[in-house]
């Protein structure tokens, strides 16, 4: 074993995320070997290919990576850095297959294997899902509507404001102190 493969082991959360502001490529390629498997499982259960879960996979890196540089993520007690951007992949192939008008039949998978790694990380995704819908129910309709509408539809904010009928700036200052509040409910949390 290289030295080079011995710290690409050698990886907690706190160190990945010290690794990933730094650009160690090895804090890349750890988190590629240690999720990519996990996104791939995922995109091929609902009808993608081995390409899709590169691509998704790489868009998912770069969205963790940017919300790392820009604080938007946060290392939270209870909450793994690799959950985190799996999450990421799975909203961003679900929102893929929804703009290409995919239909696609849930498969249902077997449980007569001991829990694999990826079970458990879907099981984990499924109970994080599960409070963050408990935390997103607490907003109004209105700041509901308007997240939902950027953050998983990905409509712009001038179409969010053509939709809602109000002004651009008005939908970018409504997103934000949704977001706020938002927030602060999930703070009140932990």
């Amino acid at each position: 074993m290289t030295t080079r493969t011995a710290h690409i082991y050698a990886y907690n959360d706190q160190s990945l995320y010290q690794g990933l502001l730094k650009n160690e490529p090895a804090a890349f390629e750890f988190i590629y070997k240690k999720n990519f498997p996990a996104v791939r499982q995922q995109v091929k259960q609902y009808g993608g290919s081995e390409d899709d879960a590169k691509d998704i996979f790489q868009e998912g890196m770069i969205a963790l990576w940017n919300n790392i540089r820009s604080g938007t993520y946060q290392l939270r007690e209870g909450v793994k850095m690799s959950t985190y951007l799996i999450q990421i992949c799975k909203l961003r192939w679900m929102d893929r297959m929804k703009k290409a008008s995919f239909r696609y039949e849930v498969k249902k998978a077997s449980y007569t294997e001991p829990a694999t790694e990826a079970e458990e990380i879907e099981w984990i995704d499924r109970e994080e899902q599960t409070a963050f819908q408990r935390n997103f129910a607490q907003l109004g309709e209105r700041c509901q509507d308007l997240l939902k509408r950027f953050y998983f539809m990905r409509q712009s904010l001038q179409e969010i404001a053509l939709a809602m009928s109000i002004g651009e700036a008005t939908a970018k200052n409504e997103k934000y102190r949704c977001m706020q509040r938002l927030k602060k409910i999930v703070l009140k949390q932990h």
